[in-house]
């Protein structure tokens, strides 16, 4: 669903979070709100412009959520109609251009999400001293139509992301701007091109669309089920920065004998 044309051009009339909830404490917290305690991988909820106020039920995803209330058809044309409901409800204030950038918890975390979502990273490696005004330069290129939706976004950390390079094919290390095509499961990846900083936002525009249409001349479109086989039989594992696992009986304890497996990302996509 969330990758549908419609459900992108949707999501541009709220601000979308995604809860990074194996790699923040924080953002568990906030799945066990959204979940009556219980902790599960994913949560779903629409906030109203406060962000308190519950619009939505709480569930799993959209469907679950919507049908807690009672809201809405069923099936993914029925969540696309209701969420269009009550984006009309609300006067948008912001501009495009304005909006708030997307930023993982590590570049390891990215690359691996990115291969998930069968997406190209655009990785900007950039001192903190440059990373506000590297932030500016993008918006327009991140909110333009043909851009939303297409690519995942990290910004390097000094601390985290040290070692960003290792197993990162044709990555010099040097500041920049990497378009990056990670690998099967994630662990891995190769630069397909590199631009400077100071680049200007139309040529990085072209560049990323470029790039996105060469992408999707040679990506393949994973199988849920083959792909999870493979990782297991290679014994694929993704360290998480928070234990894996689902606490299903909200005891504030991981059920670890139901997250058994190959843990993380990398194992269960």
């Amino acid at each position: 669903m969330f990758s549908q044309k419609e459900f992108i051009e949707l999501s541009r009339k709220f601000v979308c979070v995604r809860l990074e909830s194996y790699e923040s404490k924080e953002h568990q917290d906030l799945v066990r709100k959204f979940l009556n305690g219980r902790f599960a991988n994913t949560a779903f909820c629409v906030l109203a412009p406060d962000g308190e106020t519950e619009l939505s039920g709480t569930g799993r995803g959209p469907e679950q959520a919507l049908s807690r209330r009672g809201q809405g058809k069923p099936g993914e044309d029925g969540v696309i109609e209701k969420l269009e409901e009550y984006a009309s409800n609300y006067q948008v204030r912001g501009k495009p251009e304005e909006m708030v950038l997307q930023d993982f918890h590590s570049f390891r975390q990215a690359l691996n999400v990115a291969s998930a979502d069968q997406r190209l990273l655009v990785f900007a490696s950039a001192p903190d001293s440059e990373k506000e005004r590297l932030r500016e330069q993008l918006r327009p290129v991140f909110s333009d139509e043909q851009i939303v939706g297409l690519f995942h976004l990290d910004f390097s950390d000094e601390e985290k992301d040290s070692k960003w390079t290792t197993n990162v094919r044709n990555s010099s290390g040097e500041p920049g701007l990497y378009l990056i095509r990670a690998d099967e499961f994630g662990q891995s990846g190769e630069v397909l091109e590199k631009l400077e900083l100071s680049t200007d936002p139309k040529e990085i525009r072209g560049a990323l669309l470029a790039g996105n249409l060469a992408f999707s001349l040679l990506e393949e479109r994973k199988d849920y089920s083959s792909h999870v086989a493979e990782g297991r039989r290679e014994g694929i594992h993704f360290e998480n920065a928070m234990p894996y696992g689902e606490d299903r009986d909200g005891d504030g304890e991981i059920d670890h004998h139901g997250g058994k497996g190959k843990g993380g990302k990398g194992g269960k996509r």
